[in-house]
């Protein structure tokens, strides 16, 4: 009876464990901890330029670059997003920098659609 309950105990804490932001941050990575949404982008060229305060989303293929920009703050991503998914910019934005909602909307690329 004991082992019993120590099962469901243990279950139960596993379970608990699902709807936690720490299960939450690791459910958005891949096992080799880079993020389902692509990887910060540090080239010089990028294929867009989003200026944050004159736009709401934007639509792009996966593999692209943008750089967004809010004020004179700038940071670049390349959308390399399992599932081809939206992304809530707030996800992938340094700490502070998206103030308003914002969308990226990514579909497969050229190479993706044989």
């Amino acid at each position: 009876m004991n082992r019993t309950v120590a099962m469901i105990a243990v279950a139960a804490s596993l379970f608990a464990g699902l709807n936690s932001p720490v299960a939450a941050q690791t459910a958005e990575r891949l096992m080799n901890g880079n993020s389902i949404y692509g990887v910060p982008f540090a080239g010089q060229k990028t294929d867009f330029v989003v200026d944050l305060d004159s736009r709401r989303a934007i639509n792009i293929e996966c593999g692209q670059t943008v750089q967004f920009r809010q004020g004179g703050k700038t940071f670049a991503w390349k959308f390399d997003v399992v599932g081809h998914r939206s992304v809530d910019l707030s996800k992938i934005a340094p700490a502070g920098f998206a103030s308003k909602p914002f969308k990226v909307y990514v579909d497969k690329n050229e190479g993706e659609r044989a």
